[in-house]
C-alpha cells in the first residue's frame, strides 16, 4: 500500500532497505568497470580503440531489454521479473573473472547489462507503487544519493584493486546472489497486474507516451544523461590536458561532483512541498547550464572546484524530480512500462553523449565542447516553459 502524506521514517521501511540495496548494486554495473578499462587491455589482448566495447555492449544491451522488461513486469508482476535479472547482473558479472577472452567478456556483459536494467528500471517502478506524494520525493531523492554517493567511490576502489590483478574488482559482483536472496525474503509489496489484453496494454501504454507530460520528462531525462556524460568523459580530459594534472585529481573532482549531488538529493521531500516540479527542472538545468559554461573558461583546479558543486547542486535537483514526476504519470498497472521508456532514454543519452561531443572536439576545441554542453542545458528549460506555459499543461507540474 502507497505511504501517503506526512514525511514517514522511509530508510527504516524494509522494502526500501532492499530497493536501495539493488540500486546500489545495479549502479555499479558501471561506475565500477569503468576506471580499470585500461588495465584490460593486455591481458585480453585488446586495444585502446576496442576496449571501450566493454561499456558499450553493456549500454546497448540495457537500451535494448529495458522496454521489454518493462512490459513484462506490467504483465507479470515486478518481484517475480525482478529476481532472475538480479542472479543474471550477478552470475555474469563474477563470470568475467573467470574469462580471458575479449569476447568472452563482450557477451558477458551483454548479459549482466540486461540484469542491471532491469534492476534500475524496476527499482524507480518500486518505489513508485510503494510511496506516494512528499515521501515518494523523499525515497526518490535517497536512490539518488545513493547512486551519487556510489559513483563517488566505487571507482577509486576498484581502480586500486586492478592494479594487482585486472579481474579482482568483477569478484564484487558476485554479492548480488545474496542479494537475491534477500530481496526474496524481505521485499514485500503489493504487485500490480494489468488486467487488460496485450493489444490493450500496448495502445495504453503509446497513449500515455503520447502525452506531452511524457514526452517533456522524458526528454529532460535524456538531456541530463547528455550532460553527465559529456562531463564524465571529458572533464577528465580537461584536467589532464589543459590543467596539466595528474588522474588523481580527476577521480577527486568527479567524487565531490556526486558528493554535492547526493547531498541535495536528499532534500527532495522538502523540495517537493516548496517548489513545483517544473521549476525544480529549470532550476537544475540553469545550475548544470552555467557550470558547464564556467568549467569551459577554467584555468586552475582552485576555479574548477566550485563548477563542479554547482553542477552537483544541478544534477541533485533535476534528477529525483524527474524521477518522481515520471512515477506519477500512470497507475501502478502501468508504471514499469512508462518507466522503462524513462530509463530507455537514459541509455540512449549516454550512449549518444561521448561521439556527440567527441565529434565537437575533433573539430574544435574542449572549451567548445563545454560552451557547446551550456547551451544544450537551455533546451530542456526551454521545453519545460514552452509545454508549462504555451501548452498549458499544469498536472504533474
Amino acid at each position: 500500500m502507497a505511504i501517503k502524506g506526512a514525511f514517514p521514517p522511509i530508510l527504516k521501511d524494509s522494502n526500501f532497505r532492499v530497493i536501495l540495496g539493488i540500486v546500489v548494486m545495479a549502479v555499479i554495473g558501471g561506475s565500477l568497470v569503468a576506471p580499470i578499462l585500461p588495465s584490460m587491455i593486455g591481458p585480453l589482448g585488446t586495444t585502446e580503440e576496442l576496449v571501450g566495447l566493454v561499456m558499450s555492449v553493456y549500454t546497448f544491451a540495457a537500451l535494448v531489454s529495458t522496454p521489454v522488461i518493462g512490459v513484462m513486469a506490467d504483465r507479470y508482476g515486478r518481484k517475480r521479473v525482478l529476481l532472475p535479472l538480479i542472479l543474471l547482473y550477478g552470475v555474469a558479472g563474477f563470470s568475467i573473472s573467470q574469462v580471458d577472452a575479449f569476447y568472452q567478456v563482450l557477451i558477458l556483459r551483454a548479459f549482466q547489462g540486461i540484469g542491471g536494467a532491469g534492476m534500475m528500471s524496476l527499482g524507480v517502478t518500486l518505489i513508485g507503487d510503494i510511496f506516494s506524494g512528499r515521501a515518494r520525493a523523499q525515497a526518490m531523492g535517497y536512490r539518488s544519493s545513493s547512486q551519487s554517493f556510489v559513483n563517488a567511490g566505487i571507482p577509486f576502489i576498484s581502480g586500486t584493486v586492478a592494479t594487482v590483478a585486472w579481474f579482482y574488482p568483477f569478484y564484487i559482483y558476485i554479492l548480488a546472489l545474496p542479494l537475491a536472496l534477500i530481496t526474496y525474503r524481505y521485499l514485500d509489496v503489493e504487485e500490480h497486474f494489468s488486467q487488460s489484453s496485450l493489444g490493450d496494454y500496448f495502445r495504453s501504454i503509446f497513449q500515455v507516451m503520447k502525452n506531452r507530460k511524457t514526452l517533456w520528462v522524458y526528454i529532460c531525462n535524456l538531456f541530463i544523461f547528455i550532460l553527465l556524460y559529456g562531463l564524465i568523459v571529458y572533464g577528465p580530459i580537461l584536467i589532464v590536458k589543459q590543467l596539466g594534472l595528474s588522474t588523481m585529481y580527476t577521480g577527486l573532482t568527479l567524487s565531490i561532483g556526486s558528493a554535492v549531488a547526493a547531498i541535495t538529493a536528499t532534500q527532495a521531500g522538502r523540495f517537493f512541498y516548496r517548489f513545483k516540479n517544473h521549476q525544480l527542472v529549470i532550476t537544475g538545468f540553469l545550475l548544470c547550464g552555467f557550470a558547464l559554461l564556467l568549467i569551459s573558461f577554467a584555468t586552475s583546479f582552485l576555479f574548477l572546484i566550485p563548477c563542479i558543486i554547482i553542477w552537483g547542486m544541478g544534477f541533485g535537483t533535476v534528477f529525483p524530480a524527474l524521477n518522481t514526476i515520471v512515477t506519477e504519470l500512470v497507475s501502478s498497472q502501468l508504471r514499469a512500462g512508462v518507466v522503462s521508456g524513462f530509463t530507455t532514454m537514459t541509455y540512449i543519452g549516454q550512449t549518444l553523449s561521448p561521439p556527440l561531443f567527441g565529434f565537437v572536439l575533433s573539430h574544435s576545441s574542449l572549451q567548445i565542447v563545454f560552451i557547446l554542453g551550456s547551451i544544450l542545458a537551455l533546451l530542456p528549460v526551454i521545453f519545460t516553459i514552452i509545454t508549462r506555459y504555451v501548452f498549458n499543461e499544469t498536472s504533474s507540474f
